[in-house]
Formats: structure tokens, sequence, C-alpha cells
């Protein structure tokens, strides 16, 4: 346990936040995930968190994403570093349960967001519903997902982790996506590193890096890697006018996408448009974006070269 907890905190780069791929059915499309790892690995992504946010995981059945884990962990072998399987969003024991699974097959970590419904006023609440679920993985290192603009539950997250650990033997950091840079200093400042904070908010990379990060678990990742390996390699040989020029184009895209519609639709919209796969819609709640949307953004896009940036 202690050498798979020492290699996440070692482990420097970018991971992806998968779609998840429907069929026009509705169904759920696994079939793509081995062409979706080499997109990665093509685009120097290292790794995945599967079933989070950009994948829908609230959104899909236990069966859904026992399934989709599956697909990702044997993909994965021998190509990505990590694969991060988010289990919450859940009942908890659908949510242990996943955990179990997760671990059985072979994930490298477990993550859980919050309860999304009923939700903890204090941090001794969370922590219980955290550990039960870690406990169902004893050999799993075990990330907290913090997304509160998603979930509602604002953490301070430093004392919050500190407290944890204390109840959660196999907690080892935090998918951090929030663009609080004074929790997230707080964090990073805590004697010995305990915990390795995965950056979720893409959009702040640049403003992440002095403070010590150095990994980042994103959407945009899947099709503008390449821009976000330009700011961390400006930032390492001390270019920081090319990493601002560079965290600039990305910002750019961003409120593109942005101004069109929701956000996991348009970037699905955006991935269809100009990968090599076709993810499909996303499922109800959300609705796809319309033909409209699209092309405003796309048009949009290509002004800014976005379709250069995805190597096939």
């Amino acid at each position: 346990m202690n050498e798979q907890i020492e290699m996440i905190k070692r482990f420097e780069g970018l991971l992806s936040a998968p779609f998840t791929a429907f069929f026009q059915n509705g169904k759920v499309n696994v079939d793509i995930i081995p062409k979706y790892v080499d997109l990665l690995c093509t685009n120097n992504v290292r790794g995945a968190f599967v079933n989070g946010t950009t994948g829908e995981g609230p959104s899909l059945t236990m069966e859904e994403r026992k399934l989709t884990a599956e697909k990702w962990i044997i993909a994965g072998k021998g190509k990505l570093d990590l694969i991060v399987t988010q289990v919450g969003g859940c009942n908890i024991n659908d949510a242990k349960e996943l955990a179990r699974h997760a671990e059985q097959h072979g994930a490298t970590a477990i993550a859980s967001l919050p309860p999304l419904y009923y939700k903890p006023t204090e941090n001794r609440d969370l922590i219980s519903y955290l550990a039960a679920i870690a406990s169902a993985a004893p050999n799993t290192p075990f990330l907290y997902y913090h997304i509160p603009s998603y979930t509602g539950i604002n953490v301070k997250l430093d004392q919050f982790l500190c407290e944890a650990k204390l109840r959660i033997p196999t907690l080892c950091g935090a998918k951090y996506t929030s663009t609080d840079l004074r929790d997230l200093f707080l964090c990073q400042q805590l004697e010995g590193k305990p915990f390795k904070l995965f950056l979720g908010a893409d959009e702040i990379m640049l403003a992440a890096l002095p403070l010590g990060v150095t990994a980042a678990i994103g959407a945009t990742y899947n099709f503008m890697a390449p821009l976000s390996h330009k700011v961390i390699q400006a930032y390492k040989t001390c270019d920081f006018s090319e990493a601002r020029q560079e965290q600039g184009r990305i910002l750019k895209v961003v409120e593109v996408i942005l101004k069109q519609g929701p956000l996991i639709s348009m970037i699905k919209a955006v991935m269809n448009n100009i990968g090599p796969l076709d993810f499909g819609n996303p499922r109800p709640p959300l609705q796809p974006a319309s033909e409209q949307e699209v092309t405003a953004m796309m048009k949009e896009l290509r002004a800014l070269k976005l379709e250069n940036l995805v190597q096939e």
C-alpha cells in the first residue's frame, strides 16, 4: 500500500477526465475506450480519472460504471500510469460496491465525491461517509474529490484532509477542482507534504505551478493537452512570457466554450468535431448542444486554431 501511495505522490503530468461515449440509443459505448487510451498516449496524457464529472458518472447506473471502469483498467494496462476510478455520487452501499469492484480489477486509486443530496454539515460527518467507502477497498489509495461548485460542499481542505487521514489510512490526496488558490497553498504547505493535490481547474494551471502543483486532472486535456504541456515546460524553464501566452490561449478556448452552453455538453461537441472519435450526446438531464451553438462555437475555435491541438 505504501508503495502505491508513494507512486501517486511522485506522479507528475496530466490525467484526462474522460468522457463517457453513448450510442444513439443511449447505451454506453465502451468499445471506444482502447482507441481513447491511444489518443491520450499520443498527446502525452498519462492517466485517466474515470466516471467523474466529465464522464457523467453520477448519471450512469452502477453496472455501467463497473463496465466502464473495467474497460479503462484493461485498456490502460501498460499504457497509462494511473487509472483512478471515481465511485461517489450515489448511495453509500453502491459507492462501497464500486470501491470493492475497483480494487478487485486493479484500479490504481479510487476517489469519491461527497454525498450529493443529504449534505454533511460537519467534517466528522463527511469523514465518516468517506471512511466507509474507503474501507471497502482497504488496499487501494483513496482521493477526495473536492469540487464545491458542483457539490455545494466547500470544506477547508488542509484541515479536512488532516482530520480525515486519522480515520482513512488509505487517504493520500485530492482532486482539487477549485480556483481558491489560498486553500490550495495551505494544503501544499502542510509539513512533510502528506497529500498529493491533483489540480482540477485547468484554467489556473500557471497560477498553481508556483504553489508546488505537479499533476492535474481535467477535461481540456482530452483535446488541448499540448497547450498545457507548453505551460508546464515554459514554467520549468522560467520562460514566463511563453507560459502566460499559452495559459491565455487555454483561457480563450474555455471562454468560447462556456459562452455557448453547459460545459460538459459543449466540450463533448468539441471532441466530436475536432477529434477522431465520436462520443455521442450527453445523457439527460444534460442536453446536447444545438446545431446553432456548435456552429458558432466551432467558428470561434477554428479562429484560435484549436483543431491543430489534438494529435491523432
